[in-house]
């Protein structure tokens, strides 16, 4: 997995995909923007300077293995995931897996996204501090 640079993500979000399968293709399907590609490996990936950070490709993606991410300028990045179950509401709190080698943490909920038809899952976009990238 390889994360959009720090100034890429303060132009906004940005997908970050960590796919373990090679035949699925819905979220290349999914992406309007040709933001996603398939690599040598078989595997997706996103061109953070063709991605719009729309989510589409997360809410579709039946793996829930894309997250976007946005630098948010003042220590804390915006985090948009893929959710199961009773959406949360503004300013609960939910646990965020790490990008990279960065350590889980804790998001304040800052929008629950219902999910929409033909999507695979809801969306929740979160506020995690820096840690969660690893910095």
């Amino acid at each position: 997995m390889l994360l959009p640079d720090t100034e890429r993500l303060k132009r906004g979000r940005a997908a970050v995909i960590e796919c373990p399968v090679t035949d699925c293709r819905k979220c290349v399907s999914a992406c309007g923007f040709t933001a996603i590609a398939v690599g040598e490996d078989g595997r997706p990936f996103s061109d953070p300077d063709k991605c719009v950070g729309c989510g589409g490709c997360a809410a579709i993606c039946p793996e829930m293995a894309i997250r976007l991410l946005k630098d948010r300028g003042d220590g804390t990045y915006e985090v948009t995931v893929p959710f199961e179950g009773a959406l949360p509401e503004i300013d609960d709190t939910i646990g965020l897996a790490p990008f990279g080698s960065g350590e889980p943490a804790q998001g304040r909920v800052i929008q629950p996204i219902p999910k929409r038809p033909g999507a695979f899952s809801a969306l929740v976009r979160a506020v995690a501090p820096a840690e969660i990238i690893g910095g």
